[in-house]
C-alpha cells in the first residue's frame, strides 16, 4: 500500500515582532554589519518595519551604528553574556574606594563607564545623610544631563554625541539641561578647561552633581566618577564644591591605580 506522506503543518510563530528581532540579532552576529536596506531584504521585511526595530535596539544599546550607516550587534548584548563577570571584577575592585568616599562625605558616589554611547554603572554607594539621591537607573542614554555621562562627552566631543543618538533630539529632564549644540559645546569647553563637571539641577531638579575624569598614567579616560547631593546643601554651605571636587580627585587617581591593569586598553 502506497504511503501517502503528510506534510507538517507550519509552526505559527507565537509572536512575530519578536521573532523578527532575534532574527535579526542572529543575521548580524553572524556576518558583517549591515544598513537597514540589506537587513530588509535579508529578513524579508517591510523597510519601515526593519527600521522600527533597528532603533530601538540601537536605543536599548543591543545595536551600534558606524558612521556609514551599517548597524552591528552593540554593548549591551555583549553585557548580557559576559557584563556581570566583567563588571563584576572592577565592582569588587572599585567598591572599597566607593564605600569609603561615601563615607567619608556622607553623600552618594557613582562610577561608570562609557560604552558605544551607553553609561553602565560599575559601582554606586548611598550616602548616610538623612536626604539621600537615588533612582533608578535611567541615565544610560542621558551622557548630555549627569555628571559621569559629561565626563565623556567632553572627552569624545559633540559630534560623537549627536551620532551616538542618531540626531535625535536630546530630552530636556529640567528647565536646567542643555540641549542644544551651542549651549553644550560651551559645557564641553567649559569641562576641557577646569577638568571636571557640574551639573546643577540638570539631570534632577533640585540636585547638584560633579563629576571628574578616572585616566590611565597615560591619559585614557576608562571611567567617570561622580558624586550627588541636593542642591541646598551647597546654598547653605554643607558641602563646599572646591574641597569636593579636589577630594574626588584624590578618589579618582585611587581607582586609576586599580582599574590600570584591569581594563583593556582602548
Amino acid at each position: 500500500m502506497e504511503e501517502i506522506s503528510v506534510p507538517s503543518p507550519v509552526r505559527k510563530p507565537l509572536n512575530q515582532s519578536l521573532e523578527n528581532a532575534l532574527d535579526l540579532l542572529e543575521l548580524l552576529s553572524q556576518g558583517p554589519a549591515l544598513k537597514s536596506g540589506d537587513i530588509a531584504r535579508a529578513l524579508d521585511l517591510k523597510p519601515n518595519t526593519a527600521n522600527n526595530m533597528l532603533r530601538t535596539l540601537f536605543r536599548r544599546g543591543y545595536l551600534t551604528q558606524d558612521e556609514l550607516g551599517r548597524y552591528a550587534p552593540g554593548p549591551q548584548c555583549f553585557f548580557l553574556g559576559h557584563g556581570p563577570a566583567l563588571l563584576g571584577s572592577l565592582r569588587q575592585l572599585a567598591l572599597p574606594e566607593l564605600l569609603e568616599l561615601s563615607r567619608v562625605t556622607g553623600d552618594n558616589a557613582f562610577l561608570g563607564r562609557e560604552v558605544d554611547g551607553r553609561l553602565y554603572m560599575i559601582a554606586h554607594t548611598e550616602g548616610t545623610n538623612v536626604i539621600r539621591v537615588s533612582e533608578p537607573q535611567r541615565w544610560q542614554n542621558q551622557l548630555h544631563c549627569c555628571a559621569a555621562g559629561k565626563v565623556f562627552l567632553a572627552e569624545r566631543g559633540l559630534a560623537w554625541l549627536r551620532r551616538v543618538t542618531q540626531g535625535e533630539p536630546l530630552e530636556k529632564r529640567t528647565p536646567n539641561t542643555l540641549t542644544t549644540d551651542a549651549e553644550l559645546q560651551r559645557e564641553i569647553e567649559r569641562i576641557r578647561r577646569d577638568g571636571h563637571v557640574r551639573c546643577i539641577n540638570e539631570g534632577m531638579n533640585d540636585i547638584y552633581a560633579i563629576g571628574v575624569p578616572v585616566r590611565r598614567g597615560n591619559g585614557e579616560l576608562i571611567a567617570a566618577l561622580s558624586q550627588s547631593f541636593p542642591t541646598f546643601f551647597v546654598e547653605q554651605g554643607k558641602v563646599d564644591v572646591e574641597a569636593r571636587l579636589r577630594l574626588l580627585h584624590q578618589y579618582a587617581e585611587r581607582l586609576s591605580r586599580c582599574f590600570e591593569q584591569h581594563i583593556p586598553e582602548g
